[in-house]
């Protein structure tokens, strides 16, 4: 014979055994057993709402995240606008200074061609020395 067939009695025997001795229990053990049920009830509550509190307070700094990351992409999106402004000033700024650079080298250009043109025409206004004349 195996285990399991001696077993099978032994097991069918056993909750008619506690079922008898619940119903031999006095009085005093239920309410024992009652307060022993209180108790652990409690426990399981308070367990229950230390998970509770814990998520809670999860949730609490995922929110409190979730705030500084709209914070973070708004400064980001205002970072990039600014940057594009920024560019944006720079090539006017670039623009304008090669623009100066060209009027500036147009004024100086017509400088020197209009002191040569002057220079010339005081020459031949002037007339003919010789050279002779710086001899003596």
């Amino acid at each position: 014979m195996s285990i399991r067939t001696l077993m099978l009695p032994l097991l069918l025997l056993l909750p008619l055994a506690s079922q008898a001795q619940q119903a031999d229990a006095p009085p005093e053990q239920d309410a024992a057993v009652v307060e022993l049920d209180a108790v652990q009830d409690v426990g399981t509550l308070q367990a229950e709402l230390a998970k509770v509190e814990a998520e809670r307070q999860r949730l609490a700094d995922e929110l409190a995240n979730t705030v500084d990351h709209a914070e973070v992409e708004q400064l980001n999106r205002q970072n990039l606008a600014l940057r594009d402004r920024l560019s944006a000033m720079e090539q006017v700024a670039d623009n304008n200074q090669a623009e100066q650079q060209r009027k500036w080298f147009i004024i100086g250009g017509a400088t020197v061609a209009g002191s040569l043109i002057l220079g010339w025409l005081l020459a031949q206004l002037g007339g003919r020395r010789k050279r002779n004349e710086w001899l003596n």
